[in-house]
């Protein structure tokens, strides 16, 4: 057993240090850093151009007293006493950005070179005023005016109070993603050498050597800590960019302090159990495809996707009844689950079952890889039927 054991760690250490290039990483850290601050620069240069408040000539303010345009994103000029051909002729040449004519009360003109997103702002700060003409109009109080524009206030009580706090609500969210990127950034490494493999019919001397299923372990074990190495280092970025922003005054401490530890400590089991679960799930289907571009199952990757999509469900109840069963449902578990955490009020043991069924499954997936793996690997010429993918994983190993 132990030997079999230490052979499963060599196949997954070559597996691992066969994709993984930590220089090749850092050198990708420096290459996005570089392009960073000269897209910074880049930036900083067309936003000193572009990123500015526009200068607008007002030909007319209709009823409106001139005091009363005032806007930290616009600039307004009274040119009253200017023609009309004349501000034209400094629009052309840039000296204004546009020329405004209130006409009434309910009806303003403006000339632009072209269209321009600050328009919405003018827009808004052009009704304001048409609000208060029409309260001083009207005579009606600025008191009256705040109580009929008011907003009724809704104060929630919730009977299954939520413990999570924002942070955990995107500590669950990550740990989707994470289960997500380790997967599919495990699966190209996955593909690449399983079906490489096969291709070039090496597997199957290595397989007269040692055990195929201690062989599709180590493919399993490396190409999930391939992933995992990735979100890992990525993850790392994050936190250092993190700390950066605290060094600015973001409360870096305080965000770390709202973090429920038991919710963080389940969601990451949740994630490693995930990954390996549908990284064993995705090497038996490799294992049956001769050419990933043609092979009608390249469609079965996308499977790791569904759970995520029946998460959102979570979101408008997560105390119903199909809800509450896809959290403890192995197959949708990692993703339901943390969005009913972070929810709601769940039972103690639903994590410790949910953990149990996806250990269970991805142990179970693991042994239907290595079944589908002894054969598929040896099949040439003619990918499997499902029926004979069924017949592979029902027959002792």
């Amino acid at each position: 057993m132990k030997n079999s054991f230490s052979i499963v760690w060599e196949v997954t250490k070559w597996e691992f240090n066969r994709y993984i290039k930590f220089m090749d990483m850092v050198k990708g850290i420096l290459f996005l850093g570089f392009f960073m601050v000269v897209g910074g620069l880049v930036g900083s240069w067309v936003g000193s151009e572009t990123v500015k408040n526009p200068e607008i000539a007002v030909a007319s303010y209709g009823v409106f007293e001139s005091e009363s345009f005032e806007s930290n994103a616009l600039n307004f000029s009274d040119q009253r006493k200017t023609p009309v051909d004349s501000l034209k002729a400094h629009l052309e040449a840039g000296r204004f950005d546009a020329i405004l004519t209130i006409n009434s009360l309910d009806e303003a003109h403006i000339i632009l070179p072209s269209e321009r997103a600050w328009t919405t702002t003018l827009n808004t700060l052009l009704n304001d005023l048409r609000t208060d003409h029409k309260i001083a109009e009207l005579d009606i109080s600025p008191e009256i005016y705040a109580d009929l524009s008011a907003n009724i206030e809704i104060t929630s009580e919730y009977i299954r109070a939520a413990k999570s706090s924002y942070v955990d609500k995107v500590v669950a969210g990550g740990s989707i993603v994470l289960v997500l990127l380790a997967v599919f950034m495990g699966l190209a490494y996955q593909f690449a050498a399983i079906t490489g493999e096969k291709n070039q019919r090496i597997t199957e001397q290595i397989m007269s050597a040692i055990p195929s299923q201690t062989w599709i372990d180590g493919k399993i074990l490396g190409i999930t800590g391939i992933g995992f190495a990735y979100v890992l280092f990525y993850g790392v970025m994050g936190i250092i960019g993190m700390l950066a922003l605290a060094y600015f005054g973001v409360p870096f401490d305080g965000i770390l302090g709202l973090i429920n530890p038991l919710f963080l400590l389940i969601f990451f089991t949740l994630s490693i159990l995930g990954v390996l679960m549908w990284n064993s799930f995705l090497a038996g289907v490799a294992a049956t495809i001769d050419d990933p571009n043609t092979s009608q199952k390249s469609g079965l990757i996308m499977i790791p996707m569904l759970p995520v999509f029946l998460s959102f469900f979570a979101l408008a109840n997560p105390d119903t009844l199909p809800i509450k069963i896809l959290g403890l449902f192995p197959l949708t578990s990692y993703a339901v689950l943390p969005a009913r955490m972070v929810l709601t009020q769940i039972q103690w043991w639903e994590p410790i079952v949910a953990l149990a069924l996806l250990a269970g499954t991805a142990w179970l997936f693991r042994l239907l890889a290595g079944r589908i793996f002894t054969a598929g690997m040896l099949m040439y010429g003619k990918e499997p039927t499902m029926k004979e993918m069924w017949y592979w994983m029902k027959k002792s190993s």
